[in-house]
Formats: C-alpha cells, sequence, structure tokens
C-alpha cells in the first residue's frame, strides 16, 4: 500500500503543478499601453484546495479495497483493490454509473459535480450541481454557491449574472462566507471594479483562511495596492479557538450539536512532536470533499488537551453538524503549517453520530505517507 499511496501523492501534486503553471501566467495584453489580464486564480485555488480533498474523498468513498481491515488488505494481490479505481476519469464513469441507476442520489450529483469541477470541466460540473439544486427544490444555498462557482470558472458570459446574483445573496446572508467573498472579488475583477475586490478580499483575509489560500489572496491584494495586515495569518477567528478543559483561549460560544474531544498523542510517536507546531481538529461528512463543518486551529504545545466544536464553528452557511448525522472528526499536528495534509503530519480521527455521546476521544497514532 505504501509505495501505491505515494505514488499516488507523486502524481496528485505533479497533476496541480503542471495545471497551475499556465493559471499564474499573466497574460499579456493584446492591445498596446492596455494592463496585462489577471492570472486565473479562482481555478488556481480550486485547484489547490478542491483537488486533493475531492482525491482522497471520492477514492476511499469508491474504492473496493479494504481500507479499514488490513488483514484482507494484505491478501489482496497486484493490480487488485485499489489499482481498480483507477485515475479520475475512472472515479467519474463510476459516479455516473451510480446516477444512471438511482438518478435521484442528490449526494451522488453533488459528488459528480465536484469531479468534474477539479478535472477542470466546470460546464459539465455545473450541470451536475443544477441537477442536485432541482432535486432539493432549490432550498440549499451551499448547491446553489457550488453551482455559482461552476459558473464562474466557465467564464462563459450567458451565466456570469446567474452567478453574480447567487454569490451576491451569499454575502448578503452572511457576509463572512468566505467561498462568496473570493468568487465576488473574482468577479469584480474581471468587471474593472477593483475597490469591490479590495473590500470582499480583504475581508477574507480578517477571516484567517488557512496559510496556502491566504498567499494567494494577500498577492492579488498586493496587486491592487492593498498591503495585508501582518497579523492576519495569526488570528484563528475564521478557524474559531479550541476551548480546553483547562479553560484555555475562549473560542466562539457553542451553539446547536457540540462534540467535546478529548485530544492525546501515543506515546509511540510523541517524539515527532515539535514546538509551536500547528494542530488542526476538523469534523467532516464522511465521503463529502470541501471544507469541514466545523474547525479548529491550535498549537501542538496545548496536547494534551480537550476541544469543542460546534455548530459556532462552521466554516460555510448552511454546513454545519447539525446539517448532518454521521461526522468524522480528525485531530492533525500539521508540520506543513496548512490545511492540507503533509507527508510526516501526525494525525488521529474518531466517528461520532447524531445524538450518540458527545464526549469522544482521539489519539494522535498515525504518521501521514
Amino acid at each position: 500500500m505504501t509505495p501505491f499511496i505515494l505514488i499516488c501523492a507523486v502524481m496528485l501534486v505533479a497533476a496541480i503543478a503542471y495545471l497551475a503553471v499556465p493559471l499564474v501566467r499573466s497574460v499579456p495584453s493584446a492591445a498596446k499601453g492596455a494592463p496585462a489580464a489577471p492570472r486565473s486564480s479562482a481555478a488556481l485555488v480550486a485547484l489547490m484546495v478542491v483537488l486533493p480533498l475531492a482525491a482522497v474523498a471520492l477514492y476511499s468513498r469508491i474504492s473496493n479495497f479494504p481500507w479499514d481491515n488490513p488483514i484482507i488488505a494484505a491478501a489482496v494481490p497486484p493490480g487488485h483493490g485499489e489499482g481498480a479505481a483507477g485515475d479520475m476519469n475512472q472515479v467519474t464513469a463510476q459516479l455516473e454509473a451510480r446516477l444512471a441507476a438511482n438518478p435521484g442520489d442528490v449526494e451522488g450529483w453533488q459528488m459528480l459535480g465536484r469531479t468534474y469541477l477539479v478535472s477542470g470541466e466546470p460546464a459539465k460540473a455545473a450541470a451536475a450541481y443544477q441537477k442536485a439544486i432541482d432535486l432539493t427544490g432549490g432550498n440549499d444555498p451551499a448547491l446553489k454557491l457550488d453551482l455559482a462557482e461552476a459558473f464562474v470558472l466557465t467564464e462563459d458570459p450567458a451565466v456570469q449574472e446567474q452567478a453574480r446574483q447567487i454569490i451576491d445573496a451569499a454575502i448578503e446572508a452572511d457576509a463572512s462566507n468566505a467561498k462568496a467573498l473570493w468568487y465576488s472579488g473574482v468577479m469584480a475583477i474581471r468587471a474593472g471594479d477593483k475597490e469591490t475586490a479590495k473590500a470582499r478580499w480583504s475581508r477574507l483575509l480578517e477571516l484567517s483562511p488557512p496559510e496556502d489560500i491566504r498567499q494567494i489572496v494577500v498577492a492579488q491584494l498586493a496587486e491592487l495596492g492593498v498591503e495585508a495586515p501582518a497579523m492576519a495569518a495569526a488570528s484563528p477567528a475564521a478557524m474559531g479557538t479550541g476551548a480546553a478543559s483547562a479553560g484555555a483561549a475562549e473560542g466562539p460560544s457553542p451553539t446547536g450539536r457540540t462534540i467535546r474531544i478529548a485530544i492525546s498523542v501515543d506515546p509511540k510517536i510523541a517524539g515527532k512532536l515539535q514546538p509551536g507546531t500547528p494542530l488542526f481538529v476538523a469534523a467532516r461528512q464522511p465521503g463529502i470533499p470541501g471544507p469541514p463543518l466545523a474547525a479548529v486551529r491550535m498549537s501542538s504545545d496545548e496536547l494534551p488537551t480537550t476541544v469543542v466544536l460546534s455548530d459556532a464553528n462552521s466554516m460555510m452557511e448552511g454546513r454545519n453538524l447539525s446539517s448532518v448525522d454521521d461526522v468524522e472528526v480528525v485531530a492533525r499536528v500539521a508540520f506543513g503549517g496548512t490545511a492540507v495534509t503533509a507527508t510526516g503530519d501526525l494525525i488521529g480521527k474518531v466517528g461520532q453520530k447524531k445524538g450518540g455521546p458527545t464526549d469522544v476521544a482521539i489519539v494522535i497514532d498515525q504518521v501521514a505517507p
């Protein structure tokens, strides 16, 4: 398994690098004296954030490899199990087959839309998201925002006004909607409205996005003549602050569904800890890519600790702990310092069901390959 995972990781990095180079390259102006066209930062962010998350989530959901049973896993012969899932084209084909058999599967259409998006087919992604929206009666704001994202990335003039209306409505409903703020800025730049772009992206920085995304936003603001606040990266506002049992830093008051997580480190890997390393604690819906339902950022210096996650730690409008039945809570010591898992990160995880015990325990006992 380890060689396979390493090969997948290398292929994923290579794919992102291959697609990112033309996206970050400025396009010379066709008219003399006119400014260069802006870089495709929106697509770049989608690649950096969505592709790894979607690949892992979709593969783990669709693969027939027995991940949770090492005895059976060891018996799987080469060329079977993990090799059967294949590349993203095969994943897409499996999702399409699943939906052909069950066209009313809202979750399947959402996953297919995300797959198309990270595969560089935003028009197909928009069609899949629209199907999911139709099935839900158009009452899911998160799905509508997914549709707007796909519209923006198509750069099709015929759908940009619809995208703008969805994004504006999302911001009106929640002025801290990070996804809507980003794409509102992108659309403003395309329209030549630099002041709106400055306002949207400055607000996005105040939410302290993951460091890799923050760097892109800072770079875009710099091109607009805005200097990012030096402390923006250190503020844990957007991700919340862990509430330790000993009464450490105060975070948002718990609301709605609440999970109390006792986090410790297995003595076998405790020696790998380094002072001041970021500690991410996030709750996700199993198998669904995208931002977590709730998350906090802390420091490894606080371990062992107890963290409280609730609906107050939601990362996206309409997507919180109360909106799903099952969640997977992951605690990760991130040596790379970002929200994307890196080789060598220390990980622990636990599942929790709505209505089940609110107190759970995570032992950080794995090392990311």
